[in-house]
């Protein structure tokens, strides 16, 4: 009896164990795609950093893929942006990682395709700009009469406009800086994203509809001499290296005037300081910045005036997406909270 007893005993635990295998097998793999998916909930700006993440994983990747098809072998580059974007999906490595890792795949995906937009043969547009621009200011160029009346050759006046185009490149950066150091959680993701979605509005515009800046328009005749003022501040001051590149055709996009993105970027800075409350004298120098940098563009032929009123219209549509966005990420969480 006890021999058949514990038979059975053996053949119900056999049983058992065999319906549990599938159960204890799949666990790990939930428990994987769990914590792949858990912080997707955290807030809204969690949401869109894993989005922009994930289209920059698959964005690496495609560069990844043509570099070795091409024969170029395999990118380091692509490599690591399609690391640090895993990296930010799973916010690996804290606060740090989470915020300046975007920033640096954005700057690396810039650098690495820069160049990669194909020719459509879309032809480059050189009158609409002239046309508006002779439209609001009674017939006359607002490049042309600043040169006219104010350059001598290369003085202050030119150092400064070197100088606010240049800080193009560097105050979105301090700017972050600061926030994320002395008032983290206060509009740091609002300017990454910001800047983000306004340049990529310009990139799209600059691929369907390239525009000449005055200096090109001038070089082919199609309105009076303009000097190129910072190129030629560059030799002067020392610095041909740099002057070498600039205006050179493979250089940079040499076409991208509408939206003018330098009159674009200080304009999503004034916007963050405002909504997040940050010191009055930090919002004074966003805009003494921003005004420098339309009067430098304008003054040195890099960009027509109506140009940098593009920049400040994309900057405001760009915002009020962003909003948008956030908005409906926060009304999303918040009914699934409810409904929980």
């Amino acid at each position: 009896m006890s021999s058949g007893g514990d038979t059975a005993h053996y053949r119900f635990h056999s049983v058992a164990l065999k319906r549990q295998t599938p159960a204890a097998d799949s666990t790990p793999v939930r428990r994987a795609v769990a914590a792949f998916v858990s912080p997707l909930e955290s807030s809204p700006q969690a949401v869109l950093r894993r989005a922009v993440a994930g289209l920059l994983f698959v964005y690496a990747g495609a560069l990844l893929l043509e570099g070795t098809v091409s024969g170029n072998g395999v990118s380091p580059l692509a490599i690591l942006m399609m690391a640090v974007c895993v990296a930010i999906w799973q916010e690996w490595g804290g606060r740090s990682v989470r915020d300046w890792g975007l920033v640096l795949v954005c700057f690396l995906g810039y650098a690495a395709g820069a160049n990669a937009l194909p020719d459509i043969g879309m032809d480059v547009h050189f009158t609409p700009q002239i046309d508006a621009e002779r439209f609001l200011f009674f017939g006359h160029l607002p490049t042309i009469w600043l040169q006219q009346h104010l350059h001598h050759g290369t003085g202050p006046l030119e150092v400064f406009s070197i100088l606010m185009y240049l800080s193009h490149f560097v105050v979105p950066g301090l700017l972050a800086s600061l926030i994320w150091l002395y008032w983290p959680g206060r509009g740091f993701g609002d300017l990454l994203f910001g800047i983000l979605l306004v340049s990529l509005l310009g990139e799209i515009t600059f691929f369907l509809a390239p525009t000449a800046p005055p200096w090109m328009a001038s070089d082919v005749g199609y309105i009076p001499h303009v000097d190129h003022v910072i190129r030629q501040g560059l030799y002067d001051l020392g610095l041909d290296s740099v002057a070498d590149r600039k205006d050179a055709a493979g250089s940079y996009n040499l076409v991208a005037a509408v939206p003018s993105l330098h009159a674009a970027w200080p304009v999503i800075g004034l916007l963050v300081i405002r909504k997040h409350g940050l010191p009055h004298w930090l919002f004074g120098a966003q805009a003494l910045q921003a005004l420098g940098v339309a009067f430098a563009v304008v003054y040195a032929g890099e960009h027509y005036a109506v140009d940098v009123l593009a920049g400040v219209i994309y900057a405001l549509v760009a915002w009020w997406i962003l909003g948008r966005l956030l908005a409906l990420g926060q009304a999303h969480m918040e009914k699934r909270r409810q409904t929980a």
